[in-house]
């Protein structure tokens, strides 16, 4: 970031780089753009794509200044180690559910486990290996499914499956904030999934600096707000 030393935040004139995936973007970044125009107007952020759940070599290179995403292997690695530059704080957590579109043959009804596996689906993934959380949670029970399409952006998946017989899975807070929650069924997965757990990552370098704490903080506020405006809870 290029920031002043001293931090007033109606004065304030500094620029962050973060990273986020454009189902958080979509969530997080019209409540956080709400609360730079009211208390920092002088803030500017620019944002860059988020293509790994390996976010830490960005944040030590200073590519970034924050990092905001599901990166349960990092964060785990973070809460054993004892000497690391990088510091996290949980953000909130939600869930994954089977998206379809509303006329789906499998909207009907209640999701078995059968039907999941025997449907074609779409995988968000970043790097296109089609093989997800879910793919290792249906390996846990000797089950697999067929994978015919992978995006790198959730708002796509959304578009396809709204025009398509494809499944996909979407965290349950993303759907309302698609444009297109009209058009889209949820169900709940056949599958056992552990919660979505979305954190922020920093380096420490910037974690001592007045406008990145205040940076941080209004990430959290907006947070809060999203999901009081979608109703979507966080559990």
């Amino acid at each position: 970031a290029v920031a002043p030393r001293s931090f007033e935040l109606a004065k304030a004139n500094a620029t962050f780089r973060m990273a986020m995936a454009d189902a958080t973007a979509g969530l997080l970044l019209p409540p956080l753009v709400r609360l730079i125009e009211s208390e920092a107007p002088g803030i500017d952020i620019r944002m860059v794509p988020l293509t790994t759940r390996e976010p830490r070599p960005l944040l030590l290179r200073g590519d970034i200044d924050l990092a905001i995403g599901f990166f349960p292997g990092v964060v785990a690695q973070l809460q054993g180690a004892t000497e690391t530059p990088i510091r996290h704080e949980r953000l909130y957590a939600g869930q994954y559910v089977c998206v379809m579109r509303k006329g789906h043959p499998l909207a009907a009804q209640p999701l078995t486990l059968d039907a999941f596996c025997g449907a074609r689906h779409l995988l968000v993934s970043f790097s296109g290996r089609p093989y997800g959380f879910v793919d290792e949670a249906l390996a846990g029970l000797g089950r697999q499914r067929r994978i015919v399409l992978t995006v790198n952006q959730f708002f796509t998946a959304g578009q396809v499956v709204a025009t398509s017989d494809l499944l996909t899975v979407l965290p349950r807070h993303f759907v309302p904030v698609t444009g297109i929650a009209g058009e889209l069924a949820m169900r709940e997965l056949p599958v056992p999934m552990t919660p979505v757990h979305v954190d922020a990552l920093w380096h420490r370098r910037e974690g001592q600096r007045s406008a990145h704490a205040w940076l941080r903080a209004a990430v959290a506020r907006a947070a809060d707000r999203a999901f009081a405006n979608t109703g979507a809870g966080t559990g």
